[in-house]
């Protein structure tokens, strides 16, 4: 289930209009929260995907202000609470060392994080007003990966953003070859009416901006293709989402349903249930997996 912690952005970034149709951030309360996970709880979820359009500036508005290390501390001791919670939508320039902490201390916080970084050139994230530089970002990741070693990063690319020249792809293209995210998605940029960068002369020709996305996948394909083969042999928790009649489909807790990679199993077993699986193999898009009784 999706566990909704706040509406609306003030983050002003330069090609969303998300502020624009939702308004201004609207955080709800610690115990409103811990209300709605203790319901969702009853009714048989394992796994809470804690989303907004920015998390990590969760509470910031509320007049007694916490902040997301605030809520994943309490969701952490909830007795018989969620079994997995994953974080989505996190802000690079509001990751702080804070919320790091929380989620390196958590039992029940997955080694995952999905946090959209857009670009990596200098010039292009500071007319996005996305509010770090290249070096920034890699500081998050560092911090990110020094607390939990194991920590899968899914992040966001906007390629064709008005001026991207040859020079600032190349600074995006060696990026993510550097940092290696374990899951990337790719958009081409599209002027949204009313955002600041609607003023700006989308001057990147629509073969360049689709040739560009695919190089980017092409770099991406192959890492997942290194990632998945470094995980045959290994066994891991696997939480399953679908049943047939002979095969149960699952994710390990690296990966979000339905963006993610998959686990497939030989053998029928109960939806929902978190299992030991020894992986035997792997394709690009998936992983396959034997039962450990």
């Amino acid at each position: 289930a999706y566990l909704k912690i706040a509406e609306g952005c003030d983050n002003g970034c330069s090609f969303c209009s998300i502020p624009l149709m939702r308004g201004l951030q609207k955080s709800r309360t610690i115990p409103d929260l811990i209300s709605e996970t203790n319901r969702l709880v009853d009714n048989g979820i394992k796994e809470l995907m804690i989303i907004a359009q920015d998390t990590t500036s969760y509470g910031w508005d509320l007049n007694k202000k916490v902040y997301l290390s605030d809520l994943l501390s309490q969701l952490d001791q909830i007795d018989n609470g969620p079994e997995w919670i994953r974080i989505h939508y996190a802000h690079p320039a509001h990751l702080n060392q804070r919320i790091i902490d929380a989620m390196a201390k958590s039992d029940r916080v997955c080694d995952y994080i999905d946090m959209p970084v857009q670009h990596a050139s200098d010039n292009l994230l500071k007319s996005m007003r996305r509010g770090l530089d290249q070096k920034g970002i890699r500081k998050k990741i560092d911090s990110l990966r020094n607390a939990i070693p194991s920590i899968s990063i899914r992040t966001t690319i906007i390629v064709g953003y008005p001026g991207e020249e040859e020079e600032d792809f190349k600074e995006l293209t060696d990026f993510i070859s550097d940092i290696k995210f374990d899951h990337l998605g790719v958009f081409t940029y599209s002027e949204e009416e009313g955002t600041i960068a609607a003023d700006l002369t989308d001057n990147v020709p629509r073969e360049l901006k689709d040739e560009r996305k695919a190089i980017i996948m092409d770099i991406q394909n192959d890492l997942d293709h290194e990632r998945n083969s470094s995980m045959v042999g290994e066994t891991h928790k696997v939480i399953i989402d679908e049943v047939g009649k002979d095969i149960s489909i699952g994710r390990t807790q690296y990966d979000a349903p339905e963006i993610d990679k998959i686990v497939r199993i030989n053998e029928k077993l109960e939806k929902g249930t978190i299992c030991k699986v020894k992986i035997d193999d792997f394709n690009e898009y998936e992983l396959f997996g034997s039962l450990i009784k």
